[in-house]
């Protein structure tokens, strides 16, 4: 089973932030991207990074990957996560895909992958009262389109996929990036910009209808049983599992969480923040937190 996380530096930012008031954000990714990698090294031993030139040589290159793979980005912003599918398509065997952005401080993988019943492993599941209108509204709109290109022919009933863990074994993964290529031409013929969260859809709204549609057994990491009780972030806290979602990464109390969890509890890594901090310290210093 290969361990991949992938990341592609847009010129204008990321998903995240843009415009160049938010240019130096940028440079906050790498204590987040850091202790993502320190968890999973140390309960899978090997990690392996795509990424486009532009990420690493701002701070990728800071990082120890035990693997790291160049390729180049060819999507707009909008469509982000398709770099993500175009890297995962590329491994050519099981995986599992964590977001540099997610910290698992346990194995929670285990079962998915010793267990040749699960064919797909996701973070979690979201019920149609979680999942988010616009991508509820895609799939009840678009009903007739997924049925005739045979991507989904069974009755939505509003869930989706959170894809923070993203894994395929070989029996999915035919089923799955052959709807992503009808998918993601269909977007382009119809226009990007007029669909709302279209990275969104094409990741996380398209594996789960494959999954229903195909019968599919999925894990998930985080289960919804506890999801139902709990709550999402405080089932991860109980399985010692953080993400760190979308602008909140960028907060100076997570940031310094982060760095202090690196500097105190893996102290082995210290000289690589502190080589990273000294050689971007003025680009770290004009940040201005959100």
């Amino acid at each position: 089973m290969k361990i991949i996380q992938s990341f592609a530096l847009f010129e204008e930012g990321s998903p995240y932030f843009q415009h160049t008031e938010h240019k130096n954000y940028q440079y906050l990714l790498f204590y987040s991207f850091l202790l993502s990698y320190i968890a999973l090294k140390k309960h899978f031993k090997h990690v392996t990074m795509f990424c486009n030139k532009f990420a690493y040589d701002t701070f990728i290159k800071y990082i120890p990957y035990d693997e790291i793979i160049f390729k180049e980005n060819k999507y707009d912003m909008k469509l982000w996560s398709v770099y993500k599918l175009d890297c995962m398509r590329s491994v050519g065997e099981d995986f599992i895909h964590v977001d540099p952005d997610v910290f698992l401080f346990k194995d929670l993988f285990g079962p998915f992958i010793i267990d040749d019943d699960y064919n797909i492993i996701v973070q979690d599941i979201l019920t149609a009262e979680n999942n988010l209108k616009f991508v509820k509204d895609f799939a009840y709109e678009n009903l007739e389109f997924l049925a005739d290109s045979k991507i989904f022919t069974k009755k939505y009933d509003g869930r989706c996929m959170s894809g923070g863990v993203l894994g395929l074994k070989k029996t999915a993964q035919e089923y799955y990036f052959a709807g992503v290529d009808v998918l993601y031409n269909a977007m382009l013929d119809l226009g990007i910009e007029k669909i709302g969260g279209a990275a969104m859809i094409i990741e996380e709204l398209l594996l789960y209808l494959i999954a229903v549609e195909n019968d599919f057994n999925v894990y998930e990491v985080l289960p919804h049983d506890l999801i139902l009780k709990h709550g999402v972030e405080e089932v991860g806290n109980m399985l010692n599992y953080v993400h760190v979602w979308k602008g909140s990464k960028y907060k100076k109390k997570n940031i310094d969480n982060i760095k202090r969890k690196i500097l105190y509890e893996f102290n082995e890594y210290q000289r690589l923040v502190l080589e990273y901090e000294s050689d971007h310290m003025l680009k770290l210093k004009s940040i201005k937190y959100p």
